[in-house]
């Protein structure tokens, strides 16, 4: 189980505020039966402990014109005197059409995340800017039909 860590009552709280990052204390404690500030204690230890790193909006692409989205396998091929990978990542990182950038084992050394309006502008992308970062070598591009999310995503 994910909250193996926690009691019940943490666990309660995090799966409604997954549910609802919005959701005000006493409407926690009204939903689980418990004393407000005993929820809002709770809470602020959770994120003391670093269970909780931050309160968030989940956007969606699909509504802001950018319905495509896929993953981007990309190798190193820096001068490693000159560059870091890491270095690397922040810098795809800020690319207007990367959701996110990994550092990876294996075979390739990147794995990126995008979103596009659809595959003309993400070749344009990829082919305009992310090739233009010093340290990227040959990328391959993977599309996805579709996508759900694990229990351990926190979504």
């Amino acid at each position: 189980m994910l909250f193996s860590q926690l009691d019940d009552k943490d666990t309660q709280i995090l799966e409604l505020l997954i549910e609802d990052a919005r959701a005000s204390t006493k409407s926690i404690a009204d939903r689980l039966n418990m004393p407000r500030v005993t929820v809002h204690d709770r809470i602020k230890r959770l994120q003391d402990r670093g269970v909780i790193d931050k309160f968030t909006v989940k956007i969606s692409h699909e509504k802001l014109g950018l319905p495509l989205h896929g993953f981007l396998l990309a190798n190193w091929a820096g001068d490693k005197a000159r560059e870091d990978r890491r270095s690397v990542a922040k810098e795809i990182c800020k690319l207007p059409f990367i959701v996110g950038c990994h550092i990876i084992t294996g075979q390739w050394d990147f794995i990126i995340e995008v979103v596009a309006r659809e595959m003309d502008s993400l070749g344009d992308s990829i082919l305009d800017e992310l090739s233009k970062i010093e340290g990227i070598g040959h990328t391959q591009t993977m599309v996805t039909f579709y996508s759900y999310s694990g229990s351990a995503s926190g979504a």
